[in-house]
């Protein structure tokens, strides 16, 4: 039990002299702020943030036999929606993304969306280490409600402020 204090402590502390750094979002402007639209990278200290489509997904066939689907991956809610993100590290450290840590989406009543496994939408798992000057292209999708407008959070790190992109209904594609 001591052991499991005694490294909560520490990790308390190092959360206390990691945090005392402000968390810099911008937009291409250099605008500070923390809320964007879809059309726009956000700059989140030494990384970019851009949302290149997000889609509507019904259903999704899982299993195919001679060109047939057997089987479908079908929502427990109303819908998957699928965001494809670009993530550039523009700073000189490696940059880790994790598709759950990193990300959450919520729905207008503040709902949250569950990650839902794709096989076939998701091309690319936003999951990785960025070195400096790398890009990561990748698909993240949620399991959602029926909704106005969706709110989509980026985490660059554990002790960083989250920024927000707001997803009305007329920015998703079928």
């Amino acid at each position: 039990m001591k052991k499991i204090t005694g490294i909560v402590i520490i990790f308390v502390i190092m959360l206390g002299l990691t945090g005392c750094t402000d968390t810099v979002s911008t937009d291409e402007d250099g605008n500070a702020k923390t809320e964007f639209s879809i059309s726009e990278t956000a700059t989140v200290n030494d990384t970019k943030v851009t949302i290149n489509s997000v889609t509507r997904i019904d259903n999704e066939c899982s299993w195919e036999w001679e060109g047939e689907c057997q089987s479908y991956t079908e929502p427990d809610n109303d819908y998957f929606l699928l965001i494809d993100l670009t993530i550039e590290n523009t700073g000189t450290d490696e940059l880790t993304i994790s598709s759950m840590m990193s990300f959450d989406l919520r729905d207008s009543n503040g709902e949250r969306g569950s990650y839902a496994l794709l096989t076939e939408s998701i091309t690319s798992q936003l999951d990785g280490t960025l070195m400096a000057g790398d890009t990561l292209k990748g698909q993240i999708a949620f399991d959602v409600k029926e909704s106005d407008s969706y709110n989509f959070y980026y985490l660059d790190s554990l002790v960083d402020d989250q920024i927000k992109f707001i997803i009305n209904q007329s920015d998703i594609t079928q």
